[in-house]
């Protein structure tokens, strides 16, 4: 009983402290990426709880091949209880991840317990609750709490830690097949369908299985077996699936990237020591949003630090395995934190490094550290005495940073110019800073500092990345805002960028920005400047017919609500349709399009097509109200 008082004290107290730490970031906007998968994503603006509506939240993801359809459920639920309000956007993920934090306790504790006698398990319950906690406070843990769009991270750990936790009960004690059913059969699916990374579940417990549980029964038995088996069907099914014509898509965003797969795989030798160094002792400088600024291998010896990293890597490997008999759970910790960079950090093209990755890898190290801590609580003297002490001293410097965090996250200037000042080789850093500056009253007026910081820092993303764009793009705003006209040489050079370089997804938000920065009399460049600047992305052999007809769909808005062309946007329009004849939105663009010429016929045939067709909730009005001018109800 006083055991159980004393575990609710001390959860309330981290819950009570991690609030207070979070307090401040909570008050702070949306920001990054949580444009497109949110504010931008119309299913996610949840009006009412009707089937049809719920089937507009499931395909309105366009993060990673399955859509994360029940991300982005808890994204419109949100909504629906409270609009587009960042701080009840960022309670929620805070609440996901102090519920995230007791599941690590109770496996912690699971694991630290084994079969061990009860005498040892007041030290387990110790080492378990510091663990919690540091997992808890760690300040890399910040951006899947923060970092709104992040909550795919932190919802997909939730399901994949509870079935984990389910999992090892049911293969403790009893057999459970209702724990394994509801771990494997419902757990799993929730977690993959938040985030692709809840794909590594079974081999984080066949890591469980072949390592802890083969360390306290002596030997594999038939079910451990089984899933190893099971494992390699799915590494060999993956891997088939990788190497056949229909997995090109998976090897195609190379074409968008400034780095090769070679490239990739060493420079994330050195991504991987860069995060177990932020993990047992972070550093405000080194933490960031972005980290773009970390240099790329070319080759073994390019930078110096490559082969030592993969060497590293391949000593730690071999450290783990020989660990796996006298220290299990170090050996375990050591694979756990491999496994967790499985998908994110070996050869899909993603960008190179990103703190939320480590959300669930960062369990595995702290294991490990914790075993430490476990073995001197049971000692007496200096040992307990140097290993309660170096836990306190990591609890304090990790609640120190993520507080100094916590605020920094609190208002974008503060956090995009002090994020700048610590990754100065970051063009996005640079980019970001210069953005918010140019968000600045006083950045319309040209002699003011906060016009030339911002045009600074737009000049210094510029420079940083020869492939970067947007910077281009705010240089030109920047001016336009100020009453100063486009530099022709930033124009210039933003074409042939478009043109030449590598055709990254975020690239696609340049000309979006361009057309709705047009259509709202934002932008002062002439027709034939912007005309050129699409027809530079279009000759882009790099950009897919889908990018392709995204963009000529984009540039037949702007020649139709900016330049009031329909001539010319119907011609942009037919282009896009040409590519992609199946899109709704565009045929229901084309529809309003010939309504406006006064093809009425022709476009009600078109309309009376589109009813049945899956609409936001904008597109859905717009088509009722062409339908009402021909006195047709619509759907």
């Amino acid at each position: 009983m006083r055991t159980s008082y004393i575990i609710a004290l001390a959860t309330l107290l981290a819950g009570v402290l991690l609030v207070a730490i979070y307090w401040p970031g909570l008050h702070g906007g949306f920001f990054f990426d949580d444009g497109p998968s949110i504010l931008l994503a119309q299913g996610v603006r949840l009006e009412t709880l009707s089937l049809e509506s719920l089937q507009q939240v499931f395909a309105s993801g366009h993060s990673g091949p399955s859509g994360r359809p029940i991300a982005q459920l808890s994204f419109a639920l949100n909504h629906y209880l409270s609009g587009f309000s960042p701080f009840a956007f960022k309670a929620s993920n805070l609440a996901i991840h102090a519920a995230n934090a007791l599941l690590i306790f109770f496996l912690a504790l699971r694991l630290l317990t084994g079969a061990k006698p009860q005498t040892e398990r007041h030290s387990a319950l110790i080492a378990a609750g510091v663990l919690a906690t540091a997992w808890l406070l760690h300040p890399i843990q910040l951006t899947p709490v923060l970092h709104v769009v992040q909550r795919m991270t932190s919802l997909s750990a939730l399901f994949l830690l509870a079935a984990l936790v389910l999992h090892v009960r049911a293969r403790s004690g009893r057999p459970s097949l209702i724990k394994l059913i509801t771990a494997w059969g419902i757990l799993w699916p929730l977690s993959f369908f938040s985030k692709e990374t809840g794909a590594l579940f079974p081999f984080f417990v066949l890591a469980w299985e072949l390592i802890v549980r083969r360390s306290i029964v002596g030997k594999i038995d038939y079910p451990a077996r089984g899933l190893a088996a099971f494992a390699g069907l799915i590494l060999l099914a993956a891997t088939a699936y990788a190497l056949s014509s229909r997995g090109q898509w998976l090897w195609a965003g190379y074409e968008l990237r400034a780095f090769s797969l070679a490239e990739r795989l060493l420079t994330e030798g050195r991504v991987l020591w860069f995060y177990l160094g932020l993990m047992a002792f972070p550093q405000l400088e080194a933490l960031g949003l972005y980290h773009d600024d970390i240099a790329l291998s070319t080759d073994l010896f390019t930078p110096s630090t490559t082969l030592p990293a993969i060497a590293g890597l391949i000593a730690l490997i071999w450290f783990a395995w020989r660990a796996r008999i006298r220290a299990p759970l170090v050996s375990f910790g050591i694979a756990w934190f491999l496994i967790g960079h499985g998908l994110e950090s070996t050869v899909l093209p993603l960008e190179i490094a990103h703190e939320h990755r480590n959300y669930l890898p960062l369990f595995g190290i702290l294991l490990a550290m914790t075993y430490a801590l476990y073995q001197a609580l049971q000692r007496r003297g200096v040992y307990k005495t140097v290993g309660i002490t170096l836990a306190a001293v990591l609890l304090a410097n990790y609640v120190f940073v993520t507080a100094l965090r916590s605020d920094q996250f609190s208002n974008e200037g503060r956090r995009t110019q002090i994020e700048a000042q610590h990754h100065r080789s970051s063009a996005s850093a640079q980019h970001e800073a210069g953005r918010i500056m140019a968000q600045q009253a006083d950045a319309a007026l040209p002699d003011t500092p906060i016009h030339s910081l911002a045009g600074a820092h737009y000049h210094r993303a510029c420079e940083l990345d020869p492939n970067f764009k947007m910077c281009w793009l705010g240089l030109i705003h920047l001016n336009c805002k100020a009453g100063k006209p486009a530099d022709s040489r930033w124009i210039i050079e933003l074409a042939r960028r478009l043109q030449e370089t590598p055709f990254a997804p975020s690239d696609q938000t340049v000309l979006f920005s361009i057309k709705e920065m047009s259509i709202a009399d934002s932008l002062c460049l002439a027709r034939t400047e912007i005309d050129g600047l699409f027809s530079a992305a279009l000759a882009n052999p790099r950009v897919s017919s889908g990018t392709q007809a995204m963009l000529h769909s984009w540039h037949a808005d702007y020649l139709w609500l900016s330049e009031h062309d329909l001539e010319a946007a119907r011609g942009a329009l037919a282009r896009s349709l040409t590519l992609n004849p199946a899109n709704p939105s565009n045929r229901l663009k084309w529809a309003q399009l010939i309504f406006i010429s006064g093809e009425r016929e022709k476009a009600q045939q078109l309309l009376l097509g589109l009813r049945d067709e899956n609409f936001s909730a904008d597109e859905r009005k717009t088509l009722n109200e062409l339908l009402a001018a021909y006195n047709i109800t619509g759907h």
